[in-house]
């Protein structure tokens, strides 16, 4: 299980390699294998591979493969309330009590993005003074989330009517790139940081 701080760091690396690039991606992989090494070797050994990868690319390329994984690719958009909730009311309400949430901890994000990207959201988890909201946002929505993006979710327990423009994602996918190995070490990081959780809850 990650202490408080090395949940913070985690979620500040995450959000580092998972938004657009703009220098820091190298770096924050670098930082985030050292933390998960020991109690996530796999999750580590996706981002050394994530590490390499970017680190072979000439000047643009990243970017380029950010772009076709999160802006091309319906499965990957990289909003979170656009993965639970399609263009509907109810991501509108959504993004509404996120704003809410970021002014109250006078958290403040990019005009250019929605307070449900990503790397936004990670930004704020890394951020908040409150262990049990970050706690529900990373459980209650990003896990739900990952699961769907890297394709472990299946259709089963959403409404496919309320949600019949929220995209699907595939188990396997010709345009898959390195990114999805990052949100795979996410996945992983959040799924068994609650796993223990929820053991010591009900011990």
């Amino acid at each position: 299980m990650y202490t408080e701080t090395e949940m913070r760091s985690l979620y500040q690396c995450f959000a580092r390699m998972l938004e657009y690039p703009a220098g820091g991606t190298l770096q924050a992989a670098i930082k985030a294998q050292g933390i998960l090494i020991d109690e996530d070797p796999a999750s580590a050994a996706q981002l050394k591979k994530f590490h390499e990868y970017a680190a072979s690319l000439p000047p643009g390329r990243l970017e380029e493969v950010y772009t076709g994984t999160f802006d091309l690719d319906a499965a990957c958009h990289p909003y979170i309330g656009y993965h639970l909730f399609g263009e509907t009311y109810k991501r509108s309400i959504f993004l509404v009590e996120l704003k809410q949430r970021y002014a109250a901890e006078g958290f403040v994000f990019s005009d250019t993005e929605l307070p449900d990207h990503l790397a936004v959201v990670l930004h704020f988890l890394a951020s908040t003074n409150d262990e049990n909201q970050a706690q529900e946002i990373a459980r209650d929505a990003l896990l739900p989330v990952l699961d769907r993006m890297t394709g472990r979710a299946k259709s089963e327990g959403f409404d496919e009517d309320e949600n019949a423009e929220a995209p699907k994602a595939e188990e396997e996918s010709e345009k898959r790139t390195q990114f999805h190995g990052v949100l795979e070490a996410l996945r992983s990081v959040l799924q068994n940081q609650f796993q223990v959780l929820s053991m010591l809850e009900s011990a």
